[in-house]
């Protein structure tokens, strides 16, 4: 016999299940209509205003959903979204679901984030009815919302950075058959303070052994919160700390209860009274900074492979096929069906055409939830619904190249399309314009990577640099400021090119920490490295030479065979000379080139060059190849001799196309380093200048350059692994060739800050220290 309270879930439940039932027969019954009309749809679905959707799909705690930029939050409580009270916002039960609503107003224009969280312990039929009123949420506003599957404690950075005093997780909830707890009770609990910039406040059982030396911990006894602070935490993770027990005082308890601080400037007395009132332990056995694992479980067993998946209902059931693997293209993507991106980092995106039926979309994240299981992704994988055109920079990076729709038609450019001076711009220009911080002329030292270590250059040989090797350059102007560049060749070893990275934070770490670090990869060369040799730089194929002057005079030189260099440049100081692989196929008609042998040096002139880069050709080859009396021929007219040197006449490129990425959206990434040496990042969404945390070290992704911000707080593994955190980074998004710029606190150069919203200058000084926080709380 089913007692009221069961019966009526019983009743409720059949009458969601009918009730969609019938949503899907009206579904399928349109498109058969549509079917037999013998037509389908071919324009882009242009979703119904908010004021004129079917009012029998409105639900009505949604009603005036998303007009007011903020939060808006409801729990699913009998099977409907019921509002959720703003002064509890940021409090989670772990046995309910909720859907959440982040409205953003720029200039007028409105955007959101709908997410439904996940407890730990929700029903699946809570779960279930809290993703189907997300699909019924976007619909309303329009379908243009970004949606996120959230589980409780893997919660995305976007969903985290909504609640600024941190999400707390409470044991209970509406229909799972816990009862929530009694706010008239003091029962004693202890919650664990994990995060820097976004924090998690989970309850942990009540024991010294919860504890740790690296975390903060918030103690309640009703009267009294205690924040407990430990001796290896770092000052961000004691502020969010003090936040979140003012947050615990407040909902909890009114506001009336009093904070105690306990940290390492606490009297023997004060820690007395913490593990009294905890009751166990004493401040020597707090377990060390180990115990409290990472601030992230990496859950993961296996490495994912970035993939791109369709969906499509063509067959007349919803199917997954794989399209392909990284270096991913724009053009894979149809605007007629959705698809699945899988991601390094085992997060899923999935990207709905405008054109896609009303099927597809609908099902769209149910699909994904269904391709996760299969696949035996764990089941807090985060899910990213996105459509056309409104696609994030985070998805963008994952293809070789991203056109807007107003770009896609130009993907070659010739010199028909835009003026010579700014076609050569765009080849050799050199990357990073904007950081010129002299116009080179400073003093210089380069060191090559020699079994890890630092080996001196001779200096007759400086500006010659080999494909095998790796580099480090130290380079000094106005007296006392510093570069560092890592100029790591293509062919270099994964060994030579960290050990050029660790040595210039050594090398850094001698000069004071003055340095600004520049990861250089070859051939992408930054117009600041090109002025520094003034016009001859040059990279030669092979590995370590033993020192020589000119051509004829290294280690890889072989008598009687043919030498090939392409020159690029724009002026006497930015241009290069690169050694290619001696053949009729490494000719370009957008370039010039000199070809040497034993017997004759060419200029070869391709059709498409211009008399400015043939002046810098004569200058290279005066340098290159001394003493010789280059011949100068065009294409077309080349003798019989010249396709001899190159074994053969053979086809070559006739147009330049762009190796240009569009600028991508500058983003910010938050980078840990874990107690156990994982490296985990985070992206921040809307970033500010008071997003950067001083503790750590953060990734500024400005597209063409990527700078690695290191805080004042950072420690020391953190800044020797931080250029490889970032070089770890661009693989994973096939860029491996972008400058990494390293940037210090408080010395960030303009085209750094640039990048932001506003900069204050004075900031790091204004700073609220933690001691000036902590005196408000005593007596």
């Amino acid at each position: 016999m089913l007692s009221n309270r069961d019966s009526w879930i019983y009743r409720s439940k059949w009458r969601l299940y009918l009730s969609l039932l019938f949503a899907v027969l009206c579904s399928t019954l349109s498109e058969f209509e549509a079917a037999t009309a013998g037509r389908r749809t071919t324009q882009p679905i242009i979703p119904k205003s908010p004021a004129t959707k079917d009012k029998r799909v409105m639900e009505p705690a949604f009603a005036n959903a998303g007009q007011v930029p903020g939060l808006e939050i409801w729990r699913i409580e009998n099977f409907k979204p019921v509002a959720y009270p703003k002064d509890q916002y940021g409090k989670f039960y772990t046995g309910d679901s909720y859907v959440i609503l982040f409205t953003k107003d720029s200039n007028g224009i409105k955007s959101w984030d709908i997410h439904f969280w996940l407890g730990k312990e929700t029903s699946q039929d809570e779960s279930g009815t809290a993703a189907i009123m997300t699909v019924h949420l976007d619909d309303q506003l329009g379908g243009g919302p970004v949606q996120y599957r959230e589980v409780q404690e893997h919660e995305s950075q976007t969903f985290l950075s909504h609640f600024k005093n941190g999400v707390r997780y409470l044991p209970g909830g509406i229909a799972t058959g816990f009862s929530h707890v009694d706010r008239n009770k003091h029962d004693k609990k202890l919650y664990h303070i994990k995060g820097k910039r976004n924090i998690r406040v989970k309850e942990v059982k009540l024991s010294i052994a919860s504890m740790n030396k690296g975390d903060c911990f918030i103690l309640d006894v009703g009267s009294d919160v205690y924040v407990y602070v430990g001796p290896k935490s770092k000052r961000a993770e004691r502020l969010k700390a003090i936040s979140a027990a003012n947050q615990v005082r407040d909902q909890d308890h009114g506001g009336r209860s009093k904070i105690h601080i306990i940290d390492e400037y606490s009297t023997s007395s004060e820690y007395d009274e913490y593990f009294s009132k905890l009751g166990e332990g004493s401040q020597s056995e707090v377990p060390d900074e180990s115990a409290g694992g990472d601030d992230e479980q990496f859950e993961k067993q296996q490495e994912h492979v970035v993939t791109l998946y369709k969906v499509s209902d063509a067959s007349g059931t919803l199917e997954t096929t794989e399209i392909g693997q990284k270096p991913l293209l724009q053009s894979m993507l149809d605007t007629n069906d959705c698809f699945i991106l899988t991601t390094e980092s085992a997060n899923i995106y999935v990207w709905v055409g405008k054109k896609c039926n009303s099927r597809e979309r609908s099902q769209s994240m149910n699909t994904a939830q269904t391709f996760m299981k299969t696949k035996n992704y764990p089941d807090w994988t985060q899910i990213q619904r996105i459509v056309e055109n409104a696609e994030p920079s985070t998805f963008q990076q994952y293809f070789k190249t991203w056109k807007t729709s107003s770009e896609l038609h130009t993907r070659l450019i010739r010199s028909t399309d835009v003026t010579d001076k700014a076609k050569i711009e765009q080849k050799s220009g050199g990357a990073a314009p904007d950081f010129m911080p002299d116009d080179g002329s400073g003093e210089l030292e380069i060191f090559r990577i020699e079994d890890f270590e630092l080996a001196p250059v001779d200096k007759e040989t400086y500006g010659k640099f080999f494909g095998g090797d790796s580099y480090v350059i130290k380079y000094t102007y106005n007296s006392n400021n510093y570069i560092i560049y890592m100029w790591q060749g293509n062919e270099s070893t994964n060994d030579e090119k960290a050990a050029s990275a660790f040595q210039a934070v050594k090398l850094d770490n001698e000069l004071h920490g003055k340095a600004v670090q520049i990861r250089v990869v070859q051939g992408h060369e930054p117009k600041h490295f090109l002025h520094i040799f003034k016009g001859k730089l040059v990279t030669f194929l092979g590995g370590k030479a033993s020192g020589f002057k000119n051509l004829n005079d290294h280690d890889t030189y072989v008598e009687g065979e043919t030498r090939m260099f392409r020159i690029r440049g724009t002026n006497e100081d930015d241009v290069r000379g690169s050694q290619q692989v001696a053949s009729a196929k490494s000719l370009a008609s957008d370039d010039v080139f000199i070809v040497d042998n034993d017997s004759n040096t060419w200029i070869w002139m391709g059709k498409d060059s211009n008399e400015h880069e043939k002046s810098l050709a004569e200058n290279f080859a005066t340098f290159l190849v001394p003493n010789s009396s280059p011949e100068v021929i065009n294409e077309g007219d080349e003798p019989d001799t010249f396709w001899d040197a190159l074994n053969g006449k053979d086809s070559y490129a006739e147009s330049f196309e762009s190796e240009q990425q569009p600028a991508l959206q500058p983003n910010l990434y938050h980078c840990i380093l874990t107690p156990s040496n994982n490296i985990k990042i985070e992206t921040i969404k809307d970033y500010e200048q008071d997003d950067l945390v001083e503790d750590d070290v953060m990734i500024l992704d400005a597209g063409n350059e990527v700078y690695v911000w290191i805080g004042s707080g950072a420690d020391e593994d953190e800044k020797k692994h931080s250029v490889i955190l970032a070089q770890n980074y661009l693989r994973g998004h096939g860029r491996s060739h972008v400058i990494v710029l390293v940037v210090k606190q408080g010395s960030e150069p303009s085209v750094f800050t640039s990048l932001f919203p506003s900069w204050d200058e004075g900031m790091w000084d204004n700073q609220v220290s933690y001691e000036s926080i902590k005196s408000k709380f005593e007596n």
